[in-house]
């Protein structure tokens, strides 16, 4: 597996099987081959990993942008999970093309506004910008203030606004990575 280290973080890649697991709601055998610390509240959004698992086996070159556990290193705790919503990609903006991603991410509670986020982001858009990554979409509701917080912290500049199927009206933002050339 691929994974990558922060100074407190392991963003673990979860395993097809994992994601298996997760889809099907089998907590037993997510908690066995993603980890014993499983959250409950994990399962609550299965329907992403079912996803997340079909992209893969349709494009196997999906496998390292799909989700990731956020792991506490000190305790081994899962507090959150990330995931980009398709492989790299050409992206234009303003005439310039990039290569970026739309990336999707969670910090559970209690863990929530202890800086994760921001550590987990750039963790894996230093591990991303070694592979060609230049650029991250980011789709946030106008009322999570904590990601549009980071969204500002990332440069990030609103470029339109959107109403998902699930998450309802969301602005969309555009960031430079910023370990990008």
């Amino acid at each position: 597996m691929i994974n990558i280290q922060t100074e407190r973080l392991n963003l673990w890649l979860v395993p097809l099987s994992g994601l298996a697991a997760t889809a099907a709601k089998d907590r037993a055998a997510a908690r066995r081959i993603i980890s014993s610390k499983l959250p409950e509240i994990w399962f609550d959004e299965a329907w992403v990993s079912e996803l997340r698992l079909k992209q893969w086996t349709d494009d196997p070159s999906y496998a390292p942008w799909s989700i990731r556990a956020i792991v506490f290193r000190e305790t081994g705790e899962i507090i959150g999970n990330m995931n980009c919503h398709h492989v790299p990609m050409p992206f234009v903006l303003h005439g310039s093309t990039t290569v970026a991603v739309e990336m999707g991410y969670t910090i559970f509670e209690p863990w929530r506004r202890r800086g994760f986020a921001w550590e987990a982001i750039k963790g894996f858009t230093c591990w991303a910008a070694a592979r060609g990554l230049e650029a991250m979409v980011l789709s946030i509701a106008s009322s999570n203030t904590a990601s549009l917080r980071l969204a500002e912290k990332l440069g990030a500049e609103k470029i339109g606004s959107k109403v998902d199927d699930v998450n309802g009206p969301e602005d969309i933002y555009f960031a430079r990575l910023m370990n990008a050339a």
